[in-house]
C-alpha cells in the first residue's frame, strides 16, 4: 500500500489555527494523518475523500471539489489535527523510555488544561462540520453519500 498523501501541509496548520510556527513539522504530520484517515473520511464518506484526495494529489482539484477542500477540509483537518496532536503530544517514548515534553525555562500546561483546549479545537473542527454538511445538502457532488457504509471509514469520537 502506498503511503497516503497528507492533505495539507503542517504550516498550513499555524496559518490556520495559530499554532505556534516554531512545531516540528514532523511532530505535527502524524497528528494531521491520524486526522485525516479517521474525522475527515468520516465526515466526506470513502467516495468522496478518496475524489478530493486523489485530485489533491494530482492537482487536479476543481469546481465543487476545490471549493469543499479550501472553504471546509483545510479548516476542519487544520482544527481536529491540534485537538489530537494536543492529546498525544504531551509525553515522548525513545529507546530510554517516555518523558513529558517541555522547553527549558518553562513549565508544562496541567493537563487537564491541555484537555480543554484540545476540546475547543474540536468543537471549531466540529462547526466547519456541521457547516460542510448544510454546504453539501445544497451543492450535491455524485461521490457524497455514497459508500458510506461503517465498515469503509475509521471513527474514533471519544477516543481522544
Amino acid at each position: 500500500m502506498a503511503k497516503q498523501k497528507i492533505l495539507i501541509k503542517p504550516n498550513t496548520i499555524s496559518e490556520t489555527v495559530g499554532f505556534g510556527g516554531n512545531i516540528d513539522p514532523d511532530q505535527l504530520a502524524p497528528s494531521i494523518v491520524i486526522a485525516q484517515t479517521t474525522q475527515l473520511k468520516r465526515i466526506l464518506g470513502l467516495d468522496l475523500y478518496n475524489k478530493i484526495s486523489t485530485d489533491y494529489a494530482d492537482g487536479t482539484l476543481h469546481g465543487l471539489y476545490l471549493t469543499i477542500y479550501t472553504d471546509y477540509v483545510i479548516d476542519m483537518l487544520s482544527f481536529f489535527s491540534c485537538s489530537i496532536y494536543l492529546s498525544i503530544n504531551t509525553s515522548k517514548t525513545t529507546n530510554a523510555g517516555t518523558y513529558k515534553v517541555g522547553a527549558e525555562g518553562s513549565s508544562n500546561t496541567p493537563l487537564n488544561e491541555l484537555s480543554i483546549i484540545g476540546k475547543t479545537y474540536e468543537s471549531i473542527a466540529i462547526s466547519y462540520e456541521q457547516n460542510f454538511y448544510k454546504f453539501i445538502e445544497k451543492n450535491p457532488v455524485p461521490e457524497y453519500g455514497q459508500n458510506n457504509e461503517d465498515k469503509n471509514t475509521t471513527n474514533l469520537i471519544g477516543w481522544y
